[in-house]
């Protein structure tokens, strides 16, 4: 058995055997001020709530993009819990410009890495939505001549992966962003589908290709929440309002009418 915590944002955290395998960890949750008007600086304190109360080692970070609400906060957590990480060129320059001498396994499209603990990802190319106004944000590579703190604007996206990790028996795909290349899920299939919200009316046929193709057991919608307020602790997280969850919980059910739809509150517990 394995327990996947969705994060907020991307992020997820998978748990198996005494390991945690995180994909996309934003924990830092910055506002909008910060993001349009500042630098940006990860959050510590909330950070450091998150890995101090973790209880497992984690064994690697996974970075599916390197656009700020995905990879802000991993030379931050690179630096306190000391993993492997797993991501793009793009990575490897962020942590270096922040100074982190981190195991890193650099990859291009198709590689499959293997972790602690008898985990596999298998680093899927893929392709980013068209989110800011009909495009996709910040294209290119994060630059090395950068010095940290970066602008929202400097956090390029870099090489676009779609992780599919393997463990105890279960096939978990991370959509981190609403598109992705049709010929590269060919023949893949999973148990368990993350799929990305925001954007999802910009790639013609999402999510009923996506389905078609990878025919999972479970989808679970995510990165839907407004990432730029806190989590709340006794309510339900802020919808983006651009998202139309509801439309795309519909589009899900009605293109595959056989598959379990679960939208969990961040930091639930979801055993598979």
């Amino acid at each position: 058995m394995i327990e996947i915590r969705w994060l907020g944002a991307a992020g997820l955290e998978i748990s198996f055997d005494g390991n945690a395998l995180l994909i996309d960890p934003y924990l830092s949750r910055l506002g909008r001020i910060d993001l349009i008007f500042r630098r940006l600086r990860p959050s510590a304190e909330r950070i450091r709530a998150y890995t101090r109360g973790l209880g497992r080692a984690v064994s690697a970070i996974v970075c599916g993009h390197t656009h700020f609400d995905h990879a802000l906060d991993i030379p931050f957590i690179a630096r306190e819990v000391g993993c492997t990480l797993v991501g793009s060129s793009s990575l490897r320059t962020l942590t270096r410009i922040h100074g982190i001498d981190a195991d890193i396994r650099v990859c291009t499209g198709g590689e499959r890495i293997e972790l602690t603990g008898g985990a596999t990802a298998h680093m899927v190319p893929s392709r980013h939505g068209n989110v800011l106004l009909g495009k996709v944000p910040y294209p290119g590579e994060i630059d090395p001549r950068d010095e940290p703190p970066l602008k929202a604007s400097q956090y390029r996206l870099g090489d676009m992966f779609m992780p599919r990790v393997e463990v105890g028996g279960v096939c978990i795909v991370h959509m981190g962003s609403a598109n992705f290349i049709e010929a590269e899920l060919e023949r893949l299939g999973c148990n368990v589908l993350f799929m990305c919200v925001p954007g999802w009316k910009n790639t013609p046929g999402y999510p009923s290709r996506c389905l078609a193709v990878l025919r999972p057991e479970v989808v679970i919608p995510f990165h839907f929440d407004d990432f730029t307020s806190p989590i709340p602790k006794s309510r339900p997280v802020r919808v983006l309002p651009t998202a139309d969850l509801k439309g795309f919980m519909e589009e899900v059910r009605r293109h595959a009418p056989g598959t379990v739809v679960l939208v969990p509150d961040p930091h639930e517990v979801m055993r598979f």
